[in-house]
């Protein structure tokens, strides 16, 4: 991908409206399953300013995922403006919303790194890296709630199963990644494949094979430099990732709490956060756009023995908007930016003189 060609902004609006159709579809079905069984909608404890504590939660963690990123490209010694991490993060979670599976994040994250100074290659095995180490953290705070802090916890049925799966997953992904990494004449092997497929079934499609080839030489060599440099020769970054995303996790999770509150529902933090890892280590799993429906139903199931049914749809809607449809808003509202000033310097350069400088220094500058 090259300045965003990849991404266009009719297609994205196309994701979005799926997206959020999904979301509030499944919402209002719940209501709607309510109503028919004449369970009535309990406001009588409804308390607002809580709901102002969630809104606090999601941006804290916004900006607490920003400087861990902030801090993590200094580990290449290319840092880039906190404002372009946070661009970066922002731009994620909004493309993460509105794709399969929650896709499309990371090479969005990857777009803003790129223009920010990092090249694919750093660019790629930074977000790797930072996307095993999310499901890590989860991991690691799980036992610490459990084993450390003695939350009673069960997982059963058709969550337990999910459970294995993403561990055997993310096993045969690792497992993949570092095979393919060390044995790079089989990464040769499947390129000339796919460039001799596209010349015969696509030849309207041109391109140097020399071009990318070097391009992907180039792309997997600064990949495998971004693991050494943080497995060996600075763990500590992996360590600041992991602490980042805890605090992350910690003020994510804690939106529910503060919903939970404006319902007039009392439950203990702790336990707040241990219902919703699990949760959140399988929703990659669900092939919706930002795994919609699949999240509404899961989070409702989850806590309905807490609020009742008399309140978790008005715990779904509220928790969702803030956590869901606020982030597509400010993420989008970044994203955007992003892309239409690219496709705006893009138009300026004139056809002479585009190939002459496509490789100079990316637009998101650090001074901005």
């Amino acid at each position: 991908m090259s300045d965003g060609q990849g991404y266009n902004p009719q297609k994205i609006i196309k994701q979005i409206l799926i997206s959020v159709f999904i979301s509030l579809g499944t919402i209002i079905a719940i209501f709607l399953i309510l109503s028919f069984r004449g369970v009535s909608i309990d406001f009588s404890q409804f308390q607002p300013i809580w709901l102002v504590g969630g809104f606090f939660s999601i941006i804290a963690a916004w900006f607490i995922d920003a400087f861990r990123l902030y801090f993590t490209t200094r580990a290449w010694e290319k840092p880039i403006s906190y404002r372009n991490s946070l661009t970066g993060v922002l731009s994620c979670y909004f493309m993460s919303s509105i794709t399969p599976s929650l896709t499309g994040g990371s090479p969005a994250e990857m777009l803003i790194l790129n223009r920010s100074g990092m090249t694919w290659g750093e660019a790629g095995c930074l977000t790797t890296i930072c996307g095993i180490l999310y499901q890590v953290t989860l991991l690691i705070l799980l036992l610490i709630l459990v084993l450390v802090l003695g939350v009673h916890f069960a997982l059963r049925g058709i969550l337990l199963h999910l459970f294995y799966s993403f561990l055997i997953f993310y096993s045969t992904l690792i497992f993949l990644l570092f095979f393919f990494l060390n044995r790079m004449d089989l990464v040769y092997r499947f390129v000339h494949w796919g460039m001799r497929f596209s010349n015969r079934h696509f030849p309207k499609l041109k391109f140097s094979d020399k071009s990318v080839l070097n391009w992907v030489n180039d792309f997997f060599a600064d990949f495998k430099n971004g693991f050494r440099l943080l497995f060996i020769n600075k763990p500590q970054y992996l360590l600041l990732n992991i602490i980042g995303y805890s605090l992350y996790f910690i003020c994510f999770f804690s939106v529910a709490f503060f919903v939970l509150l404006s319902l007039g529902v009392y439950v203990p933090l702790k336990n707040v956060l241990v219902d919703q890892i699990p949760l959140y280590l399988i929703f990659g799993f669900l092939p919706t756009p930002g795994a919609s429906g699949g999240v509404e139903l899961s989070i409702g199931s989850v806590f309905l023995s807490s609020t009742g049914p008399e309140k978790i749809s008005l715990f779904i809607l509220f928790w969702r908007f803030i956590t869901f449809f606020l982030t597509m808003i400010v993420g989008a509202i970044t994203f955007f930016r992003v892309l239409f000033a690219i496709g705006k310097k893009m138009t300026q350069i004139v056809p002479s003189n585009k190939a002459a400088i496509s490789n100079d220094t990316p637009y998101l500058s650090n001074s901005e």
